[in-house]
């Protein structure tokens, strides 16, 4: 299973239910990444994209409310979240937000794909922070600093470490 996700250098991913950045070349590479693929994402996420779908992916949507049918699958704990994809391939799921999602699903996940700022937004909302437990998660691969909209950023991928750093 993969994350997906942008940050600031203080691993700050949103503030009021909204990015703190837009930035073109990190929407294409969400895209890239997750087109035919399954996003996990919970209702609040789901909420701030204006309650639609993104086409060309399944969409599993983690809520706690009962009554929750936005005309996609459904599941209300992380049981009922593996259960339901555990037929899936791990390549083809990824977690995709909010915060409470993330930190649910951050044992499952072998790989995370990090869109990280080089600047610190005032943030209400965070990813954990992957460089902070060096002996859990490892980067396997830097994109190169680009900018856009004055803004300085970089993909990273991260892997979760299989076995303890010796």
């Amino acid at each position: 299973m993969n994350a997906i996700v942008i940050a600031d250098q203080n691993w700050g991913i949103g503030r009021s239910g909204k990015l703190l950045a837009h930035l073109p070349g990190d929407l294409k590479y969400f895209k890239e990444k997750t087109l035919g693929k399954t996003i996990i994402i919970g209702r609040e996420t789901f909420d701030s994209m204006g309650g639609r779908l993104l086409p060309g992916r399944e969409t599993l949507i983690l809520s706690r409310r009962e009554d929750f049918n936005p005309n996609c699958p459904v599941v209300h704990s992380l049981d009922e979240a593996l259960e339901y994809v555990k037929n899936k391939k791990d390549e083809d799921l990824f977690v995709a937000g909010g915060e409470a999602i993330y930190k649910l699903f951050l044992p499952y996940c072998d790989t995370f794909f990090v869109t990280k700022i080089y600047h610190a937004f005032s943030a209400d909302r965070y990813f954990p922070n992957l460089d902070e437990r060096p002996d859990e998660f490892i980067i396997k691969w830097r994109g190169g600093v680009m900018e856009e909209n004055e803004v300085r950023y970089e993909f990273i991928e991260y892997h979760h470490r299989k076995e303890p750093c010796n």
